[in-house]
């Protein structure tokens, strides 16, 4: 196959550009050039201390899918929103069977 007629010369153009930095925004380069830290101070050891003591710790779940029928399903939301006006706060139907699931499973013995 024959070559280009300037595909030599496109070559040693594409490699000078590929070999050259990219010139930055002034902004970046600014900010680049900034290379000195704030000294951490109290303050943000406080917040990020805050920030360590509100992690919640999740219990092992694993994400399964159930398909009931519209009856029991009905059932577990109207129970639900039962519990939502008893408690004062949102209690999912999904709650609800967790809590139904975990009454009828057989204990194992360890």
């Amino acid at each position: 196959m024959k070559q280009p007629r300037d595909a030599a010369a496109l070559a040693a153009s594409l490699t000078n550009a590929a070999n050259a930095p990219l010139p930055l925004p002034e902004r970046a380069t600014a900010l680049l050039q900034r290379t000195e830290t704030p000294p951490q101070t109290e303050q943000t050891e406080t917040r990020q201390s805050k920030k360590a003591a509100k992690v919640k710790i999740m219990p092992d779940t694993v994400g399964i899918t159930l398909r009931p029928t519209r009856e029991l399903l009905n059932d577990y939301t109207i129970a639900a929103a039962e519990r939502t006006k008893a408690k004062g706060r949102v209690v999912s139907a999904q709650e609800i069977m967790l809590e139904v699931l975990e009454r009828g499973r057989p204990k194992v013995q360890k």
